[in-house]
């Protein structure tokens, strides 16, 4: 009798146990255990984003709904701190190699299994010119993907590149299955009425010259499409509609490797802040970012609303075309940036909740230099650096924005501050897509953007903004060229200890203070604000993404 107790015993331990499944990847997503209640999630934006090809535009509406999406190789907690994304580990072997343990059992949207091929193809995607992306210069020092087996791979750069692991948490590093790519390849060849196959674009592509030079002339206007319609990656959510201007729908994606309590995402295109507002308090959106600072006494009075804050790693600037009269002037710049008023931008647009920087870089991103002083408003040295210029008497131009709220404000409240210099400015809004696109073909005089060093590093906004090699659609709207800044960049990218990197950037700095094809504005706290009825947990993290990791449905 004794003996057959025991036996009950063991076989109820081993039935628990054959119950038990600790078989799930360790794969980053969104939500928690699957036991929890599931939902949907509404996020409204007050603009479009341009095209979700993460290898298309570098706007932060565009990267908000990317990473739903795809996956990088290294990921990121709330905090900014390194975890693992589509590779589960990572080590540099020497100074110049990468090795990447790439995570097993993740399947794309397509259906296809994951594997070192799709990162390979990813990677070496993101800089072909005949895709023209403009965050190539995250990864140009990648000169060889070597593929060890189909979950391990090494990556060898040009030179010793400390923020690697840095840049392949950006969403320019997404990746996607290789039979996405090669579509979207297949038909831009086709597209274009050209003769030659993929294997034989791939092969002219390694070769390089001007072979190769004229058949990316030809197809470049028509890579991305399939890609943009149909994106492929692996992460919990797929693509499911868009319309342009109006929404995307994204649907749980049902063999996602990780846990998600989100059944569907979507993101709605609400302009008129007032309007967003009466969305989150009635339940029609859950979620909202960035919020207008004319929201905020409303939402923390609201009974079923939040406000979440962050620091920040955002830059809102003035950029200037310098390769324009008068704009050409160094005087004229350093005029513009002493005569405005940053305290008032501060309080009287963002309710206090923004920094004044010292330079392009925040404070919360490695290469910023608390040495250098925090600019202010000298309207008597203002106006000394514009009688040195070739335009002492003022003049007239134009200052390009785009739908964001915050920024048109921003613009009027330039546009009132230059007057007493006699700078008369005609404030133009435009939307995002056709801002862009004018603004890479230096069709401005001055416009008004802000940029996230979602990276963490200074290489990442600096770079894109400043380098000569990333002229217009590249990220340098100011069309500015400066060989020393060029070096500069190049010997902080890679030098392989802190201190030497924080010395480059340091003199970078001082040039680029003193140069101003850009002009720092402020650094702008992070802002979102949900609908407490329906949702708790929603994070914010430096970058300004919605975090949804630990979301929980009420």
């Amino acid at each position: 009798m004794q003996n057959f107790k025991w036996f009950l015993v063991i076989l109820v331990v081993i039935l628990l146990g054959a119950c038990t499944n600790d078989s799930e990847v360790d794969v980053e997503g969104e939500g928690s255990s699957t036991s929890e209640k599931t939902g949907d999630v509404v996020v409204g934006f007050d603009q479009d984003l341009s095209t979700i090809d993460p290898h298309g535009t570098n706007d932060v509406i565009g990267i908000q709904v990317r990473r739903h999406l795809f996956q990088t190789l290294v990921a990121r907690n709330p905090d900014m701190s390194h975890k693992a994304g589509l590779a589960s580990e990572w080590s540099q072997v020497d100074e110049t190699t990468w090795n990447f343990k790439l995570v097993e059992d993740v399947t794309f949207h397509n259906g296809s299994a994951f594997t070192a091929e799709d990162v390979k193809a990813s990677l070496e995607r993101v800089v072909d010119p005949s895709v023209g992306t403009p965050t190539q210069f995250l990864f140009e020092m990648i000169e060889e993907i070597e593929i060890v087996n189909d979950h391990e791979l090494n990556i060898i750069t040009r030179y010793p590149f400390a923020p690697l692991p840095d840049n392949l948490a950006h969403t320019a590093g997404s990746i996607m299955s290789k039979e996405s790519i090669d579509a979207d390849y297949e038909q831009a060849l086709e597209q274009a009425g050209s003769d030659v196959n993929l294997d034989e674009y791939y092969e002219l592509r390694d070769e390089g010259g001007d072979d190769f030079t004229a058949l990316s002339d030809e197809i470049s206007a028509f890579t991305s499409e399939h890609i943009s319609a149909n994106p492929d990656g692996t992460n919990y959510v797929k693509f499911k509609a868009r319309a342009p201007g109006q929404n995307i729908e994204l649907e749980r994606f049902d063999d996602f490797a990780g846990d998600s309590l989100i059944d569907n995402l979507t993101f709605v295109i609400i302009p008129e802040s007032g309007s967003m507002m009466a969305e989150l308090e009635s339940g029609g959106i859950n979620i909202t970012t960035p919020v207008d600072m004319a929201m905020f006494d409303r939402i923390n009075n609201s009974a079923n609303t939040e406000l979440v804050e962050s620091d920040s790693l955002r830059t809102n600037y003035l950029g200037f075309n310098t390769e324009s009269e008068p704009f050409n002037d160094v005087k004229v710049r350093q005029a513009i940036s002493s005569a405005i008023d940053r305290e008032a931008i501060k309080s009287g647009i963002y309710d206090g909740k923004a920094e004044i920087p010292n330079s392009l870089v925040s404070k919360s991103a490695f290469g910023n230099s608390e040495a250098l002083p925090e600019l202010s408003q000298d309207m008597d040295l203002a106006k000394q650096a514009l009688s040195e210029s070739a335009y002492p008497e003022g003049f007239n131009a134009t200052i390009w924005v785009n739908d964001s709220q915050d920024l048109v404000d921003t613009a009027v409240y330039i546009q009132e501050q230059l007057r007493e210099l006699n700078i008369n400015i005609e404030v133009e809004q435009y939307e995002m897509a056709t801002f862009l696109e004018r603004l890479g073909n230096g069709q401005h005089d001055m416009f008004l953007l802000s940029f996230t060093a979602s990276t963490g590093d200074a290489d990442y906004l600096l770079s894109s903004l400043t380098l000569g090699s990333n002229e217009g659609f590249g990220g340098n709207r100011a069309f500015y060229k400066n060989d020393e800044v060029d070096t500069g960049l190049e010997a902080a990218r890679s030098a392989t200890d802190d201190e030497t990197r924080m010395t480059e950037y340091e003199n970078l700095h001082s040039i680029l203070m003193e140069e101003l094809p850009y002009v720092p504005l402020v650094h702008p706290n992070m802002t979102l604000a949900y609908n407490t009825d329906q949702l708790e947990g929603i994070e914010l993290d430096a970058a300004g993404y919605i975090r949804l990791e630990n979301a929980t449905f009420k």
